[in-house]
Protein backbone atom coordinates (compact mmCIF):
# COMPACT_ATOMS: atom_id res chain seq x y z
CA UNK A 1 0.00 0.00 0.00
CA UNK A 2 2.85 2.34 0.88
CA UNK A 3 4.59 1.55 -2.41
CA UNK A 4 1.42 2.39 -4.36
CA UNK A 5 1.03 5.64 -2.43
CA UNK A 6 4.62 6.60 -3.24
CA UNK A 7 4.09 5.76 -6.91
CA UNK A 8 0.97 7.95 -7.08
CA UNK A 9 2.81 10.76 -5.32
CA UNK A 10 5.61 10.53 -7.89
CA UNK A 11 3.09 10.75 -10.73
CA UNK A 12 1.50 13.80 -9.15
CA UNK A 13 4.86 15.54 -8.80
CA UNK A 14 5.88 14.74 -12.38
CA UNK A 15 2.62 15.81 -14.00
CA UNK A 16 2.40 18.99 -11.94
CA UNK A 17 5.98 20.05 -12.55
CA UNK A 18 6.26 19.42 -16.27
CA UNK A 19 4.68 21.37 -19.12
CA UNK A 20 2.49 19.34 -21.44
CA UNK A 21 4.98 18.60 -24.24
CA UNK A 22 7.71 16.99 -22.13
CA UNK A 23 6.12 13.55 -21.96
CA UNK A 24 8.19 12.05 -24.79
CA UNK A 25 5.28 11.46 -27.14
CA UNK A 26 3.35 9.40 -24.56
CA UNK A 27 0.12 11.25 -25.22
CA UNK A 28 -0.15 11.11 -28.96
CA UNK A 29 -3.79 11.05 -30.13
CA UNK A 30 -5.22 7.61 -29.40
CA UNK A 31 -2.49 6.80 -26.85
CA UNK A 32 -4.89 4.71 -24.73
CA UNK A 33 -6.66 2.90 -27.58
CA UNK A 34 -10.02 4.57 -26.87
CA UNK A 35 -12.40 6.45 -29.20
CA UNK A 36 -11.07 5.22 -32.53
CA UNK A 37 -14.37 6.45 -33.92
CA UNK A 38 -16.39 9.43 -32.61
CA UNK A 39 -18.02 8.46 -29.29
CA UNK A 40 -21.79 7.96 -29.31
CA UNK A 41 -24.04 7.67 -26.30
CA UNK A 42 -26.31 9.47 -23.83
CA UNK A 43 -25.45 11.65 -20.85
CA UNK A 44 -27.90 12.97 -18.30
CA UNK A 45 -27.22 16.71 -18.05
CA UNK A 46 -29.25 18.29 -20.86
CA UNK A 47 -32.30 16.20 -20.02
CA UNK A 48 -32.29 16.35 -16.22
CA UNK A 49 -29.55 18.68 -14.94
CA UNK A 50 -28.51 17.91 -11.37
CA UNK A 51 -31.91 16.38 -10.51
CA UNK A 52 -30.75 12.87 -11.41
CA UNK A 53 -31.05 9.88 -9.08
CA UNK A 54 -29.76 6.34 -9.28
CA UNK A 55 -33.24 5.09 -10.21
CA UNK A 56 -33.42 7.59 -13.07
CA UNK A 57 -30.08 6.36 -14.39
CA UNK A 58 -31.33 2.76 -14.28
CA UNK A 59 -34.33 3.88 -16.34
CA UNK A 60 -31.95 5.58 -18.80
CA UNK A 61 -30.00 2.34 -19.21
CA UNK A 62 -33.23 0.49 -19.92
CA UNK A 63 -34.32 3.13 -22.43
CA UNK A 64 -31.06 2.95 -24.38
CA UNK A 65 -31.34 -0.83 -24.85
CA UNK A 66 -35.13 -1.00 -25.38
CA UNK A 67 -35.94 -2.33 -28.85
CA UNK A 68 -38.85 0.00 -29.49
CA UNK A 69 -37.73 2.11 -32.44
CA UNK A 70 -38.66 1.64 -36.07
CA UNK A 71 -35.79 2.58 -38.37
CA UNK A 72 -35.71 2.46 -42.13
CA UNK A 73 -33.54 -0.40 -43.35
CA UNK A 74 -34.15 -2.59 -40.29
CA UNK A 75 -36.76 -5.35 -40.48
CA UNK A 76 -37.29 -5.44 -36.72
CA UNK A 77 -37.50 -2.73 -34.11
CA UNK A 78 -34.15 -1.64 -32.76
CA UNK A 79 -32.65 0.07 -29.72
CA UNK A 80 -30.40 3.10 -29.56
CA UNK A 81 -27.54 0.72 -28.76
CA UNK A 82 -28.31 -1.25 -31.95
CA UNK A 83 -27.69 2.04 -33.77
CA UNK A 84 -24.34 2.62 -32.04
CA UNK A 85 -25.35 4.61 -28.95
CA UNK A 86 -24.03 2.10 -26.42
CA UNK A 87 -22.79 4.38 -23.63
CA UNK A 88 -24.63 5.98 -20.71
CA UNK A 89 -23.05 8.69 -18.60
CA UNK A 90 -23.89 10.08 -15.16
CA UNK A 91 -23.41 13.85 -15.10
CA UNK A 92 -23.70 16.50 -12.38
CA UNK A 93 -25.92 15.54 -9.46
CA UNK A 94 -24.24 12.59 -7.70
CA UNK A 95 -21.84 14.69 -5.58
CA UNK A 96 -22.13 15.09 -1.84
CA UNK A 97 -21.46 18.82 -1.81
CA UNK A 98 -20.39 20.00 1.64
CA UNK A 99 -19.97 16.48 3.01
CA UNK A 100 -16.19 16.61 2.76
CA UNK A 101 -13.51 18.43 4.71
CA UNK A 102 -13.21 22.20 5.09
CA UNK A 103 -10.54 23.88 2.92
CA UNK A 104 -9.86 27.61 3.25
CA UNK A 105 -13.06 28.02 5.19
CA UNK A 106 -15.27 26.21 2.67
CA UNK A 107 -16.84 22.80 2.96
CA UNK A 108 -15.88 20.56 0.04
CA UNK A 109 -17.05 17.32 -1.57
CA UNK A 110 -13.79 15.49 -0.86
CA UNK A 111 -12.98 13.60 2.32
CA UNK A 112 -9.67 13.95 4.14
CA UNK A 113 -8.20 11.04 2.11
CA UNK A 114 -9.13 12.72 -1.18
CA UNK A 115 -12.00 10.46 -2.20
CA UNK A 116 -15.19 12.24 -3.30
CA UNK A 117 -18.43 12.19 -1.29
CA UNK A 118 -21.54 10.71 -2.94
CA UNK A 119 -24.99 11.98 -1.98
CA UNK A 120 -27.97 9.91 -0.82
CA UNK A 121 -29.58 9.93 -4.28
CA UNK A 122 -26.93 7.39 -5.36
CA UNK A 123 -26.89 4.70 -2.67
CA UNK A 124 -24.89 2.12 -4.67
CA UNK A 125 -23.00 3.40 -7.71
CA UNK A 126 -21.06 0.14 -8.28
CA UNK A 127 -24.42 -1.66 -8.53
CA UNK A 128 -25.59 0.87 -11.13
CA UNK A 129 -22.42 0.43 -13.18
CA UNK A 130 -22.73 -3.36 -13.06
CA UNK A 131 -26.35 -3.09 -14.19
CA UNK A 132 -25.30 -1.07 -17.22
CA UNK A 133 -22.63 -3.64 -18.03
CA UNK A 134 -25.17 -6.48 -17.90
CA UNK A 135 -27.07 -4.62 -20.63
CA UNK A 136 -23.97 -4.41 -22.81
CA UNK A 137 -23.34 -0.71 -22.22
CA UNK A 138 -20.27 1.33 -21.36
CA UNK A 139 -20.80 3.43 -18.24
CA UNK A 140 -19.38 6.89 -17.71
CA UNK A 141 -18.84 9.06 -14.64
CA UNK A 142 -18.45 12.81 -14.10
CA UNK A 143 -15.83 14.61 -12.02
CA UNK A 144 -14.48 18.10 -11.29
CA UNK A 145 -18.05 19.36 -11.39
CA UNK A 146 -19.67 22.75 -11.01
CA UNK A 147 -22.21 22.28 -8.22
CA UNK A 148 -19.86 22.03 -5.26
CA UNK A 149 -17.72 25.04 -6.09
CA UNK A 150 -14.37 23.61 -5.04
CA UNK A 151 -11.59 26.13 -5.68
CA UNK A 152 -8.37 24.58 -4.29
CA UNK A 153 -6.64 21.89 -6.35
CA UNK A 154 -5.17 19.20 -4.11
CA UNK A 155 -3.03 16.28 -5.28
CA UNK A 156 -4.88 13.87 -3.01
CA UNK A 157 -8.19 14.86 -4.63
CA UNK A 158 -6.89 13.95 -8.08
CA UNK A 159 -5.81 10.61 -6.66
CA UNK A 160 -9.11 10.10 -4.83
CA UNK A 161 -11.17 10.89 -7.92
CA UNK A 162 -9.40 8.25 -9.98
CA UNK A 163 -9.36 5.74 -7.14
CA UNK A 164 -13.17 5.86 -6.97
CA UNK A 165 -13.53 5.89 -10.77
CA UNK A 166 -11.58 2.64 -10.80
CA UNK A 167 -13.24 1.02 -7.77
CA UNK A 168 -16.74 1.83 -9.01
CA UNK A 169 -15.99 0.05 -12.29
CA UNK A 170 -16.62 2.86 -14.78
CA UNK A 171 -15.40 2.71 -18.39
CA UNK A 172 -15.24 6.45 -19.09
CA UNK A 173 -15.21 9.83 -17.37
CA UNK A 174 -16.20 13.40 -18.20
CA UNK A 175 -13.87 15.93 -16.56
CA UNK A 176 -15.58 19.31 -16.28
CA UNK A 177 -13.87 22.68 -16.00
CA UNK A 178 -15.75 24.20 -13.04
CA UNK A 179 -13.92 22.63 -10.12
CA UNK A 180 -10.33 23.07 -9.02
CA UNK A 181 -8.92 19.89 -10.58
CA UNK A 182 -8.08 21.07 -14.13
CA UNK A 183 -4.79 19.28 -14.85
CA UNK A 184 -5.80 16.88 -17.63
CA UNK A 185 -2.30 15.45 -17.91
CA UNK A 186 -2.26 14.45 -14.26
CA UNK A 187 -5.67 12.84 -14.58
CA UNK A 188 -4.39 10.86 -17.58
CA UNK A 189 -1.30 9.74 -15.67
CA UNK A 190 -3.36 8.51 -12.73
CA UNK A 191 -5.83 6.68 -14.97
CA UNK A 192 -2.99 4.96 -16.79
CA UNK A 193 -1.54 3.89 -13.43
CA UNK A 194 -4.69 1.87 -12.65
CA UNK A 195 -3.89 -0.50 -15.51
CA UNK A 196 -7.29 0.12 -17.09
CA UNK A 197 -8.00 2.12 -20.21
CA UNK A 198 -10.65 4.84 -19.83
CA UNK A 199 -12.36 6.95 -22.45
CA UNK A 200 -11.64 10.50 -21.29
CA UNK A 201 -13.88 13.49 -22.10
CA UNK A 202 -12.34 16.93 -21.66
CA UNK A 203 -15.14 19.41 -20.92
CA UNK A 204 -13.10 22.63 -20.59
CA UNK A 205 -15.20 24.50 -23.18
CA UNK A 206 -12.40 25.04 -25.69
CA UNK A 207 -10.26 27.00 -23.24
CA UNK A 208 -6.55 26.32 -23.59
CA UNK A 209 -5.04 27.96 -20.51
CA UNK A 210 -6.17 25.84 -17.57
CA UNK A 211 -3.59 24.56 -15.10
CA UNK A 212 -0.62 23.07 -16.98
CA UNK A 213 -1.98 24.26 -20.35
CA UNK A 214 -3.30 20.75 -20.86
CA UNK A 215 -6.87 21.62 -21.81
CA UNK A 216 -6.47 21.82 -25.61
CA UNK A 217 -4.66 19.31 -27.84
CA UNK A 218 -2.15 19.73 -30.61
CA UNK A 219 -1.76 17.64 -33.75
CA UNK A 220 0.53 15.16 -31.97
CA UNK A 221 -0.45 15.54 -28.30
CA UNK A 222 -3.78 14.73 -26.64
CA UNK A 223 -4.03 13.24 -23.10
CA UNK A 224 -7.78 12.70 -23.50
CA UNK A 225 -10.08 11.26 -26.17
CA UNK A 226 -12.59 13.97 -26.99
CA UNK A 227 -12.82 17.61 -26.01
CA UNK A 228 -15.35 20.39 -26.02
CA UNK A 229 -14.73 23.05 -28.65
CA UNK A 230 -17.55 25.31 -27.45
CA UNK A 231 -19.38 26.62 -24.44
CA UNK A 232 -22.73 25.25 -23.29
CA UNK A 233 -25.59 24.83 -25.72
CA UNK A 234 -29.17 26.00 -25.29
CA UNK A 235 -32.38 25.00 -27.01
CA UNK A 236 -32.16 27.49 -29.88
CA UNK A 237 -31.13 27.07 -33.52
CA UNK A 238 -28.58 29.90 -33.29
CA UNK A 239 -26.90 28.17 -30.35
CA UNK A 240 -26.67 24.86 -32.20
CA UNK A 241 -25.19 26.54 -35.28
CA UNK A 242 -22.73 28.71 -33.37
CA UNK A 243 -21.47 25.77 -31.32
CA UNK A 244 -21.02 23.65 -34.45
CA UNK A 245 -18.81 26.32 -36.01
CA UNK A 246 -16.34 26.09 -33.13
CA UNK A 247 -15.00 22.79 -34.45
CA UNK A 248 -13.57 24.54 -37.53
CA UNK A 249 -10.47 25.76 -35.72
CA UNK A 250 -9.53 22.15 -35.01
CA UNK A 251 -9.83 21.00 -38.65
CA UNK A 252 -7.29 21.07 -41.47
CA UNK A 253 -6.78 18.84 -44.48
CA UNK A 254 -3.01 18.94 -43.90
CA UNK A 255 -2.95 18.34 -40.14
CA UNK A 256 -6.32 17.84 -38.45
CA UNK A 257 -6.23 18.24 -34.69
CA UNK A 258 -9.58 16.48 -34.44
CA UNK A 259 -8.74 12.89 -35.35
CA UNK A 260 -9.20 9.27 -34.20
CA UNK A 261 -8.57 9.04 -30.48
CA UNK A 262 -8.83 12.81 -30.02
CA UNK A 263 -12.12 14.29 -31.28
CA UNK A 264 -13.34 17.89 -31.14
CA UNK A 265 -17.04 18.16 -30.35
CA UNK A 266 -19.44 21.07 -29.81
CA UNK A 267 -21.76 20.89 -26.82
Amino acid sequence: MAVRALALAALVAAATAQPKNTYGGKYKPGWNGEAKTPPMGWRSWNAFGNRITQDMMVQAVDAVVAKNRTVKGYADKVSLCDLGYCAVGIDEGWEGCGDGVTVDGRKTQHYANGTPAVNAKFPDIPKLVKYGHTKGLKMGWYENGCACGEHVALDKNYEGDIKMLHQFGFDAVKLDGCGAQKNMTLYAELMAATGQSYAIENCHWGRCTDSDDSSCPSVDWCPFNWYRSSGDINAGHSSWYANLQTTIRFQSWEAPVSQPGCWAYPE
